[in-house]
């Protein structure tokens, strides 16, 4: 029995010792950096993101996309991943990897930016040789155009230059608008543009169509426009067609002179003049926003800003006055985690809280092992004594029994020893 208790007396031993041990973990961390950080006009060069422990989505952004153009906007990196990048024109440009949702092993937080500077230098054309003789004419400038900018971008009858020319483009259109024409002015003759025409809609959904300028020379410079098709069933007004356009004022059109939305950046920023965006989230069931309209009596309704679901989500804003409205869409799309299983109150307390820090995590499960083998000691003990105790009644039962025994003999002969004297009487009274 001792042998029994000194062995279970170790493996609990052995337990604590185990539980107490504490494990560590490695930290997480990336690395950004460049294939080549100098590069000529027209040139690629490969940005690489690569993680340890961690993993995440990180967004790419260049300080001056004119300069160098990044191939994505974000991405999503679990051990390395590569994104190009496009010398656009000469200069110089920042690369900045920011990460977005990035974590460790340990559900830690990567937040620290990362940037490389990139440097684009003008190409150098080749010339042919000059003669020598004084008497030739000089030859023509032979160097070509680097000029891949637009001057003006046409969707449906609406024309974008000057400052509202930017490197992405968002517009609206109507439900029954099945299709719409893309057209662009180039800055330089030289220049040619590819991905106008006319372009299918699909309902419901946002629309993206990228126009690419290549210069003389060979550098490109890309727009981006997205069209959002409204669903079935609604619309907007000021669509864009080939009819004549009223004016918009300020006095006789309603929109918002104000778009807050809590913890959501817009892309693009608010413009009461654009009325469609994006944003990407993490973990929202429903938006907090808080909209003004640039008319007093005007009319603000909010769609599909509560329950948000995993994936895109469509909200719509509808400002309104009399028969006159305005709507703006924001494709949301919202990246819901599951719960991790095992991470509780309880264990967060025990983080917490100082003085049960050196509790092992396994402490009720040994605490029940020896409850168990105190109680079962017990059922011995009282087994054993039982058991004894029955003996002993038993013996005692026993000795009774010879006592009772011993007494009806003596009582016996007590008897027959007065009957013998009374006989002797009689006989002598014969």
């Amino acid at each position: 029995m001792k042998t029994i208790k000194k062995i279970l007396m170790v493996i609990i031993a052995i337990m604590l010792l185990i539980s107490l041990n504490p494990i560590v973990y490695a930290v997480g961390s990336y690395s950004v950096s460049a294939s080549s950080k100098s590069l000529t006009i027209g040139k690629t060069s490969t940005l690489t993101i690569k993680t340890t422990n961690a993993e995440g989505k990180f967004s790419i952004s260049s300080s001056n996309p004119n300069v160098v153009a990044v191939g994505t906007s974000s991405v999503w990196v679990s051990s390395s991943e590569n994104i190009t990048l496009t010398a656009k024109g000469a200069g110089t440009a920042t690369i900045t990897v920011t990460p977005i949702d990035v974590s460790d092993t340990e559900y830690n937080k990567i937040t620290s930016p990362k940037s490389v500077i990139i440097t684009v230098g003008a190409n150098n054309p080749t010339t042919p040789n000059q003669p020598t003789n004084p008497t030739t004419p000089s030859q023509p400038n032979t160097t070509k155009s680097g000029d891949a900018t637009l001057k003006s971008i046409t969707i449906g009858g609406k024309t974008y230059s000057g400052s509202s020319l930017k490197d992405t483009i968002s517009y609206t259109a109507e439900s029954s608008v099945n299709s719409i024409k893309i057209s662009a002015t180039k800055n330089n003759s030289k220049a040619t543009v590819s991905g106008t025409g006319t372009k299918s809609l699909v309902a419901g959904q946002t629309n993206r169509f990228s126009i690419v300028v290549t210069a003389e020379n060979g550098a490109k410079k890309t727009y981006n426009v997205n069209i959002i098709r409204l669903a079935d069933g609604t619309t907007v007004p000021n669509i864009i067609d080939d009819q004549n356009q009223v004016p918009d004022t300020q006095e006789t059109k309603p929109k918002l002179a104000s778009l807050i939305i809590k913890d959501v950046e817009l892309n693009p920023e608010f413009n009461p003049e654009i009325f469609s965006y994006t944003t990407n989230v993490k973990n929202m069931k429903e938006l907090e926003i808080d909209a003004t309209a640039n008319i007093a009596d005007a009319k603000i309704d909010i769609e599909g800003a509560t329950e948000l679901t995993q994936g895109d989500n469509i909200i719509k804003i509808t400002v309104t006055l009399g028969e006159e409205k305005n709507v703006y869409i924001i494709d949301l799309y919202n990246e819901i985690e599951e719960e991790i299983v095992g991470m509780t109150d309880d264990s967060d307390n025990k983080k917490d809280n100082g003085d049960n820090k050196f509790i092992p995590d396994n402490f009720k499960e040994i605490l029940l092992i020896l409850m168990i083998g105190v109680l079962g000691i017990i059922a011995i003990r009282y087994i054993i004594l039982s058991y004894m105790l029955s003996k002993e009644l038993d013996e005692i039962t026993d000795d009774d029994l010879i006592i009772e025994d011993d007494i009806e003999e003596k009582g016996l002969k007590i008897k027959n020893q007065n009957i013998a004297i009374e006989t002797g009487k009689i006989g002598r009274h014969f």
